[in-house]
């Protein structure tokens, strides 16, 4: 190991006297060997604040729900998507009548607690879904209501089929079947030009909008890349109620369909009149000993390297630089963290990911141990650090965190700040002077 030390050190050397690349070799070698160097501690404040314009559209998973947590307060989430037709032109045959109608939801999650009756309902869009963009903030105007009901979703409970313990894949919403076949079937005889194609259909019907109760204490998760992820119409006609034989159908069947493809998005309010910390008091100057994130853009983590700026001319070469920080012990235990976090730079308006992880590179996961779950997300910055230590007075030494997915899951920590008295978040520095 001292011969690799120093074979490093001396090849550190050398570059030094050749023009940088801002690269000092981290292709090549392992980050953690570059650990060498005098160890500095920057100084940084750090506080939270909510996340703006937060981009829903087409997200990962669809979110229907709200829950109290004793922290964040109450986060609540529903969600619009149009329906495109399995086939275009469909042939109900002669009399067609609908039997039933279903809204399939295949999940993706949840988060909250499943044991507890859940509200939902399903109303027709009065907007249309057609923005280049959609915001949490955005909104979509209801119409004529499809379904309103309240029941005890069944995601999260075990069922025994054939030796193997599953939750069911999919929640099911039964839907007037009155309004669909109005709207559908007797539409196809009566108006079939708003059938002969998918662009005449979403003109005629704009899509769904999925809500939840104001007394729900569960999320849940819906995966609209799912192949199973429609509204499945079941109807009669003359031919099937006449048909007798064993053989006959019962029913025939008509889908149509919300995949990824079509325009969905998250609506997303947050309720913080009971959360334990205060967006509005957060100090800015001194900074906090707690900080907090939270996906749905509820909250997220502000750090100013002020300890990088008294830096910026010293000439240093920063071998190494690593952030630590900390989750609150038992902070996690009844609402699961984030697995990972994101590093984003801020200047002005503008967020952009650090460049140690433009490339994808793994960084920021979550480790914990013990009954409490203690544990912290640690990220290699070195990049991003001797880049600002190389910029002009221009340079933003200002950095955000924010959860993975945060416009599809609202999975949410408490940090340590750079005000905790025991444990601080902490940025790491090993560097070099060259002579």
């Amino acid at each position: 190991m001292r011969r690799i030390l120093a074979a490093a050190v001396l090849a550190f050397a050398f570059a030094s006297c050749e023009k940088s690349t801002g690269e000092i070799g981290l292709d090549f070698v392992d980050g953690s060997q570059f650990a060498f160097g005098t160890k500095s501690s920057v100084a940084m404040r750090t506080h939270t604040e909510a996340f703006d314009s937060l981009v829903t559209l087409r997200p990962a998973a669809l979110l229907v729900g709200s829950y109290q947590d004793p922290i964040f307060g109450r986060p609540t989430a529903s969600f619009a998507t149009q329906l495109v037709l399995s086939s275009v032109a469909p042939d109900f045959g002669a009399n067609p009548t609908v039997d039933s109608v279903f809204m399939i939801l295949p999940y993706a999650g949840w988060y909250g607690d499943t044991t507890a009756a859940f509200h939902i309902k399903v109303q027709r869009s009065d907007s249309a879904l057609t923005d280049s963009v959609y915001y949490a903030f955005s909104t979509a105007a209801a119409g004529e209501t499809l379904c309103d009901t309240s029941f005890v979703p069944k995601a999260g409970v075990k069922t025994l089929r054939t030796g193997t313990r599953v939750g069911e894949t999919s929640m099911f919403l039964k839907l007037s079947r009155q309004k669909f076949q109005e709207w559908i079937v007797d539409a196809s005889t009566s108006n079939p030009s708003v059938l002969e194609s998918n662009a005449a259909f979403l003109d005629y019907f704009n899509g769904l909008i999925v809500s939840g109760g104001p007394n729900n204490e569960t999320m849940y998760q819906f995966n609209p890349g799912d192949a199973s992820a429609k509204v499945r119409i079941f109807y009669t006609n003359d031919s099937i109620r006449a048909d007798t034989s064993a053989a006959g159908k019962d029913y025939g069947v008509y889908d149509l369909l919300w995949t990824s493809g079509v325009q969905s998005f998250n609506m997303i309010t947050h309720d913080r009149s009971q959360a334990a910390f205060d967006l509005a008091a957060q100090d800015t100057v001194l900074g906090e000993s707690s900080v907090y994130i939270q996906g749905l853009g509820g909250a997220v983590t502000v750090l100013n390297l002020d300890g990088l700026r008294a830096m910026r001319d010293s000439g240093y070469v920063v071998n190494y630089a690593e952030l630590v920080v900390p989750v609150r012990e038992g902070s996690n235990l009844k609402y699961q963290a984030p697995g990972g976090l994101s590093v984003l730079q801020v200047k002005g308006s503008a967020k952009t990911l650090i460049r140690d992880y433009q490339r994808g590179s793994v960084g920021g996961t979550f480790s914990a141990s013990g009954v409490l779950r203690k544990g912290a997300y640690r990220f290699e910055i070195t990049r991003h650090v001797q880049d600002l230590l190389g910029l002009d007075s221009t340079a933003s030494y200002r950095m955000m965190l924010i959860p993975e997915r945060m416009a599809s899951s609202p999975l949410r920590a408490v940090l340590h700040g750079n005000a905790d008295a025991v444990e601080p978040m902490s940025l790491n520095l090993w560097y070099t002077k060259p002579n």
